[in-house]
């Protein structure tokens, strides 16, 4: 009965927004799997532990991006509902619930994705869908040779098929910029190339002086992530037609 109360808050917030922007119903299936995870995320953990998950990922196709970026008034409020009544229940949080929304190329537009987790813990294992579960990006071949110009000075290698940069200690590229948040952009490899995703950032991301949600990156661009400059690069495959064998010069008797 407590649940179905934390659950019936949930789909009172997502009913007016979600049902009009996506499609009639995702409030209901929201809030029921919503409170499921976490709850299923809770019972996982020692039973004097008394933590309650703070890291609430959605995944959704980037076709569906910026209606969901109008419903974010809903998904602050979803997320101080969820830190009030786990509360009232005895639970504690390391910091303040936050419902990120993350775009999944793999993800149709009628899928929701849903990632429950302790902040501390922040990064892809264990992934719970809603509808439907994208494939390991990991099987992705990584970019060769990609690398980040930092401010013209450092250079950070790109190594990984997934790469968090943020002001987060934990992230993969650590970015010290007040401007910066947290958790500000997420690099995935895909067909051979990074693709960018804004996760949702206070200042925004830009891309050539664009502001952008998501961007497939090519050599040369330019990144702006508070008043830290990205360069990226890597090395483009040769086409076959191009490419050139060199002989070595056969040495005289």
């Amino acid at each position: 009965m407590l649940l179905e109360s934390i659950e019936n808050k949930l789909r009172a917030l997502f009913e007016g927004t979600l049902d009009r922007l996506l499609y009639p119903g995702v409030s209901t299936s929201l809030s029921s799997r919503l409170v499921q995870l976490i709850s299923e995320k809770i019972a996982s953990q020692p039973s004097d532990l008394r933590r309650a998950p703070d890291l609430i990922d959605i995944l959704i196709c980037p076709e569906k991006w910026d209606a969901w970026q109008n419903a974010r008034p809903a998904l602050d409020d979803a997320a101080r509902e969820l830190e009030a009544y786990w509360s009232e229940q005895g639970y504690s949080f390391l910091d303040h619930p936050r419902i990120r929304v993350i775009a999944d190329p793999e993800l149709t537009p009628e899928a929701v994705g849903i990632h429950i987790d302790y902040a501390q813990h922040d990064h892809w294992q264990g992934k719970t869908a809603l509808q439907t579960v994208p494939r390991q990006i990991t099987e992705e071949p990584i970019p060769a040779n990609a690398y980040l110009i930092i401010n013209g000075k450092e250079q950070a290698a790109l190594t990984k098929a997934v790469i968090n940069i943020g002001r987060r200690s934990t992230s993969d590229i650590v970015l010290n910029d007040p401007m910066v948040s947290r958790d500000h952009v997420q690099l995935r490899a895909e067909q051979g190339k990074y693709l960018l995703f804004d996760l949702s950032s206070t200042g925004g991301t830009f891309v050539n002086n664009r502001q952008v949600h998501s961007a497939a990156l090519k050599p040369g661009d330019v990144i702006r992530l508070g008043k830290t400059l990205l360069v990226y690069n890597q090395e483009l495959p040769v086409p076959a037609d191009t490419k050139t064998t060199l002989l070595s010069a056969k040495p005289e008797s």
